[in-house]
């Protein structure tokens, strides 16, 4: 946590970057399950790395995945399951998820079009929500910024949930980040990294300075 703001470091791969990401002072790691992501993490990597790992919460991030799949990850030892999904997804698949994990771990990350909000129906199903942002082809983690004032709104509209910003932050734009959408969590990914899958330490570190002045009380000396 970085002056009362969580990260979340998502896309992790190997023991290494799971201990730069903690040492950068992150609240959470993210594992994609989903074979189709560049930073891939199959159940069976992330078995084989499970004692390497720093004792940091780390959440399972799929997309739209079986029950059967479900089950099976709620038989690891992830914290959290972020469960990315198109906005056209059924109801009774997001229900599903909600029975399966339970309001308090699971995370909802709909890729939502520009112009459409989180449908109200989905809010009760989840404690925490990320508003992935829209590429009709892609699903995510690939670097292009999210709606920050449709991020406000909802962090704003619904203060008892919990909105986790996402998309495309980097050192660069962190800091104007926050300032525009006052959020209280963060997801980074590709911003701090040097390959698909491959954390930077420098960038890592150049995005926690960046943070810290952003949200360096005012009365504080710089």
């Amino acid at each position: 946590m970085i002056n009362g703001i969580k990260i979340k470091v998502c896309g992790i791969t190997s023991p290494g970057d799971a201990d730069a990401a903690a040492a950068s002072g992150a609240d959470c790691l993210g594992f994609h399950i989903y074979p189709r992501s560049p930073r891939h993490a199959p159940l069976a990597q992330y078995q084989a790395m499970h004692g390497r790992l720093p004792h940091v919460k780390r959440v399972a991030v799929c997309i739209k995945p079986s029950a059967a799949d479900l089950n099976e990850l709620v038989g690891q030892d992830f914290d959290y399951f972020q469960v990315n999904f198109t906005a056209d997804t059924p109801m009774p698949f997001l229900f599903r998820c909600s029975q399966i994990i339970g309001p308090q771990r699971l995370w909802l990350a709909p890729r939502l079009p520009a112009g459409m909000d989180v449908d109200p129906e989905w809010l009760p199903l989840a404690d925490t929500f990320l508003l992935d942002p829209f590429q009709a082809d892609k699903a995510g983690g690939s670097g292009p910024a999210c709606d920050w004032t449709k991020f406000k709104r909802h962090h704003e509209g619904h203060p008892d949930k919990q909105w986790i910003l996402t998309g495309g932050l980097d050192p660069e734009n962190i800091g104007r980040a926050i300032t525009a959408t006052g959020a209280p969590w963060i997801d980074v990914n590709s911003g701090v990294e040097q390959s698909p899958g491959v954390k930077s330490p420098a960038k890592l570190k150049m995005f926690v300075h960046t943070l810290q002045r952003a949200t360096r009380p005012q009365n504080q000396a710089a």
